[in-house]
């Protein structure tokens, strides 16, 4: 490993206080303890010191689960996934209005969303991934979707696009200022960002905040963003914020109980049943965040903010 020290990505302070500490529980690349601090400026959350860039390789191992769908566990899991994105194509339709627009997934892996893209939004729509994987863009281009194997910081198009989707990825990256910075670079005036990440506002952020919450991802999650820190990045490079939602977040209760149950020693089936593939807890969670949300009215751990690059004056 070639751990790296860094500043808050947000303000640039250097100086930041540990307040989580924990290991790979979901994969176990590496054996090493990781970091979370909490900035003393801005108070954003960071990996520090963290893996490098030339360390990525050894981090996502081959079986990472967004490099593959065969990896997304029921097809009954699949099924109620496929509902869900689909109502979330029929928003972006209505944002980005109809007819022609050029949209750019970052991260696309296998082209699953871009599938979902093409199936539930506008025939007119022209779609184009981007992700670091090789193997997965290989198979996203046998989908029939044009893809580069680069990361975005790289990604260097002739063309620019009416919408760039970036899912769970920016708390991924070495650089969150610069990857804005490019993402509005490549974005048409008036084209729109959109992203996915998570949020510490949620419960289970409060109950396992320690160690064990899923979203820190050790050692792959490198920036957690509230929202009022995000949209300081995002309006900070030239975004009018047009929404800000929380989104369903079941799934960390469950890792976060696996990681938990892994590092007190549980008994391995335990450990196995817990996992985010597993229809049955699901069907528990799924209505416990909605109901901690939508009755009890606390935010979840996830977030969308989309933001639409200013127009020329």
């Amino acid at each position: 490993m070639h751990l790296v020290r860094v500043a808050c990505a947000v303000c640039g302070s250097r100086e930041a206080d540990t307040v989580a500490a924990g290991y790979d529980y979901e994969y176990a690349t590496v054996p090493d303890r990781f970091e979370f601090q909490k900035c003393r400026s801005c108070g954003h959350l960071f990996l520090n010191p963290r893996p490098s860039a030339q360390d990525l390789s050894v981090i996502y191992p081959p079986t990472y689960y967004s490099f593959s769908e065969a990896q997304s566990g029921s097809s009954l899991i699949g099924y109620f996934r496929g509902l869900w994105e689909a109502q979330k194509v029929k928003s972006f339709r209505a944002l980005l209005g109809p007819g022609k627009k050029k949209i750019l997934d970052v991260g696309c892996g296998e082209g699953r969303f871009l599938s979902i893209l093409k199936q539930h939004g506008d025939p007119a729509w022209e779609l184009m991934g981007v992700d670091f994987d090789a193997k997965a863009v290989a198979e996203c281009r046998k989908r029939g979707f044009r893809a580069e194997a680069q990361r975005i910081e790289d990604f260097k198009p002739e063309e620019k696009f009416d919408a760039i989707i970036m899912f769970q990825l920016i708390e991924h990256v070495e650089d969150p200022r610069e990857v804005v910075r490019q993402v509005r670079a490549r974005l048409n005036p008036g084209g729109f960002f959109i992203i996915e990440t998570p949020n510490p506002a949620g419960r289970d952020y409060h109950w396992f905040k320690k160690s064990y919450w899923s979203h820190y991802h050790i050692p792959r999650h490198w920036n957690i963003f509230t929202p009022e820190h995000l949209r300081r990045l995002l309006v900070g490079e030239g975004f009018e914020i047009v929404e800000q939602k929380p989104l369903l977040a079941a799934a960390s209760w469950i890792i976060s109980l696996h990681n938990l149950f892994l590092d007190k020693g549980y008994p391995a089936w335990l450990v196995r049943f817990f996992t985010f593939r597993n229809p049955l807890l699901l069907a528990v969670f799924v209505p416990f965040d909605l109901f901690l949300s939508k009755i009890l009215g606390f935010p979840t751990s996830n977030q969308r903010m989309t933001g639409r690059a200013g127009l020329p004056s």
